[in-house]
């Protein structure tokens, strides 16, 4: 800073004029040079640096606003897919509930099924049981019919002491068995 005041007094004393930028101690060609120099360096980043700085920003700024937009999509898309797998939920729930109760009516269906083919099949032994059973009384009855017939034959040879011939036999027997009932 001296030096500068110092520089400032010596051009002063050498009667250099003391108005205009002279005055505040700026030396006229050395602001035309920077000046030259600074427009220089200005065109300079201008042609060579600003356009590619500009285009990179804009650039990252393409990309954040993309980004960000895509974004947005992907949580539009997330919810929709939320909803759509709660939608898909509740309907698997109602056709798994539907599924169970179709099988529950299956299964009594079924069940009722056997129940009266056990009983059809039951029913059908019982009364072949009775029909067998019938016919062995039928046939107990007719060998017993034929027994007594021989018995009453023999007590009544005995009792009249001759044997009468089969006919006679068995119109005697015949009568005897009707009077006894």
């Amino acid at each position: 800073m001296i030096t500068s005041l110092t520089q400032f007094a010596s051009e002063a004393a050498h009667g250099e004029s003391t108005g205009g930028i002279a005055a505040l101690g700026i030396d006229l060609k050395a602001f035309i040079f920077q000046l030259i120099t600074f427009v220089a360096v200005l065109l300079f980043l201008r042609k060579f640096v600003y356009h590619k700085l500009v285009d990179t920003l804009e650039q990252r700024r393409s990309a954040v606003i993309g980004s960000l937009e895509a974004a947005k999509q992907a949580a539009e898309d997330l919810g929709k897919a939320e909803e759509k797998v709660s939608k898909l939920l509740a309907e698997a729930r109602k056709e798994s509930a539907d599924i169970v109760a179709t099988a529950h009516k299956e299964a009594a269906a079924m069940l009722e099924e056997a129940e009266t083919k056990s009983r059809k099949k039951a029913e059908a032994i019982v009364a072949e049981a009775r029909t067998q059973l019938d016919g062995d009384i039928l046939k107990a009855r007719t060998q017993l019919q034929k027994e007594t017939k021989a018995l009453v034959a023999q007590a009544t040879e005995k009792i009249i002491g001759q044997k009468l011939n089969g006919a006679a036999d068995e119109k005697l027997i015949e009568q005897a068995l009707k009077e006894a009932k």
